[in-house]
């Protein structure tokens, strides 16, 4: 298939998406345009004489694990969390991290479930509460972090975090 015979596909799948009215197309839409940009960027402009392996995206500032940090996580499919989010970051592997996207808390939100788990953290100096929705756990690329944003200082103890982590993953109970 050619590009265009591609993106004319596309279209009529937009178009039929849009016509169910229950599915933003425009935000979708909006998504893959700016996913494209990305991968224009490196491809284009980072990756020189050809080799993508050696091209790694480098960041001003990176957030330490333990803190919380935006970014886009891309779209995926109906039960995922997608576009950006305030993560929890579990791991830094260097070009990537494994991050915890996180929710708001309202006053009429639910019990946090098995999967689930609240934490505090500070904005500057302001205290929030979020969650941390473990069934999205994900690696990430560094290029999905939007440096735009600050990085949030977890004040949840990272012991009783990762404690939480292990009994879902793992079963694991220690301490929990």
């Amino acid at each position: 298939m050619s590009i265009e015979t591609n993106l004319m596909e596309m279209n009529k799948s937009l178009k039929k998406l849009k016509e169910s009215g229950v599915y933003d197309v425009e935000k979708y839409s909006y998504a893959l345009l700016h996913q494209t940009n990305q991968l224009e960027y490196f491809y284009c402009h980072l990756v020189k004489d050809g080799d993508c392996d050696q091209t790694y995206y480098h960041v001003s500032r990176r957030p330490m694990v333990h803190q919380m940090a935006y970014f886009n996580i891309g779209r995926g499919f109906p039960k995922e969390l997608m576009d950006g989010h305030w993560c929890y970051v579990l791991k830094d592997f260097g070009s990537k991290m494994l991050v915890i996207p996180c929710t708001s808390i309202k006053e009429d939100s639910p019990e946090a479930t098995e999967y689930e788990l609240d934490i505090r953290a500070k904005i500057r100096k302001y205290p929030i509460r979020s969650r941390m929705q473990l069934s999205d756990m994900r690696v990430v690329d560094l290029q999905r972090l939007d440096i735009r944003k600050r990085f949030c200082n977890v004040i949840t103890d990272k012991k009783e975090i990762e404690n939480h982590i292990k009994h879902i993953i793992f079963d694991e109970d220690d301490e929990y």
